[in-house]
């Protein structure tokens, strides 16, 4: 009998407002860990992978919160909110040059999902097979409330719980990059799987190329490493050293949710027992995809076909 893997993504989900070259600005929802839960769920629906994807954040009592989680549902993704009345979702806007770099404009400092990281009640809500957070989710918190998040994965993967990290580092919403480099190392210090990305890590001042990137990861405990290089793919740290796994070139439109997305079909294939490098191509096909088309979440009908 199959058994189904409950995921739950930890983060924020805020209104995207995407402008593009006309001008014209286009409305979605988005977060960095909202968005690798839909890649996810879509990859292992395609790797025949049964999962429960659930995303725990806080919204508002209001019609855009309302909008949104119904949004969340056409996308297959577990609400597993916090309702906090009297409080707004995030918004942010990107920008995006010729070559499909992207700028962002974020209003968000007193958000719905900010106001509840704050605080720790939502901790005991933690529970999953697979738990899924980032820097940014980081972001949000406050020392306590991480402090408590880190105890309680530390409680959760002696259950036999996976908890996988990307350091998706911004220096916007951190003090100094060794606040967030702090924040991050005690959560990889409970972490199995690292997705982090080699210009974040070197921006952080946690390493300065692509083997001490590794080998600090390594050095906190983490057993699965995964490096990302953007157009050039991936690096894998395994016991036989470092494998990269390169992508096809692609003429990007939006790079918007990139990582996130590799992310997604990442995790999705080692759900479905895929090997690392077998996981790493099937995230490379999907990133591919995603950064083809304008905004972080594209239709569902331009995903790849993946072999399961």
């Amino acid at each position: 009998m199959t058994t189904t893997t409950s995921v739950q993504t930890i983060g924020e989900c805020m209104i995207e407002l995407v402008r593009g070259a006309s001008r014209r600005v286009r409305l979605g929802y988005s977060g960095d860990t909202y968005n690798t839960s839909v890649y996810l769920h879509r990859a292992a629906a395609q790797l025949q992978a049964p999962v429960r994807v659930r995303f725990l954040t806080g919204v508002g009592a209001d019609h855009e919160s309302r909008l949104m989680r119904a949004r969340w549902r056409s996308d297959r993704v577990e609400d597993d909110a916090i309702v906090l009345p009297g409080t707004l979702p995030g918004l942010y806007l990107i920008s995006t040059n010729g070559d499909g770099e992207r700028s962002f404009s974020y209003w968000r400092s007193h958000s719905a999902a900010a106001k509840l990281f704050v605080g720790s009640d939502w901790i005991d809500r933690v529970d999953a097979d697979l738990v899924y957070l980032s820097g940014v989710s980081l972001q949000l918190m406050s020392d306590a409330s991480r402090a408590a998040l880190v105890t309680r994965l530390g409680v959760l993967r002696g259950r036999g719980t996976r908890v996988a990290f990307d350091s998706n580092y911004r220096p916007t919403g951190w003090s100094d990059a060794a606040h967030a480099r702090v924040a991050m190392e005690a959560v990889l210090q409970v972490t199995d799987i690292a997705l982090v990305t080699l210009e974040d890590e070197i921006a952080l001042g946690a390493c300065s190329d692509l083997v001490g990137c590794t080998q600090r990861l390594s050095d906190l405990g983490v057993r699965e490493v995964v490096v990302k290089v953007g157009s050039e793919g991936v690096w894998l740290s395994t016991d036989d050293g470092l494998t990269h796994v390169p992508t096809s070139p692609v003429n990007p439109v939006d790079t918007t949710a990139a990582g996130d997305s590799f992310n997604g079909g990442y995790l999705a294939a080692r759900i479905a027992g895929k090997d690392l490098f077998e996981a790493a191509k099937v995230g490379n096909a999907i990133a591919g995809q995603v950064v083809r088309h304008s905004g972080a979440i594209v239709q569902a009908h331009h995903m790849p076909v993946l072999q399961h």
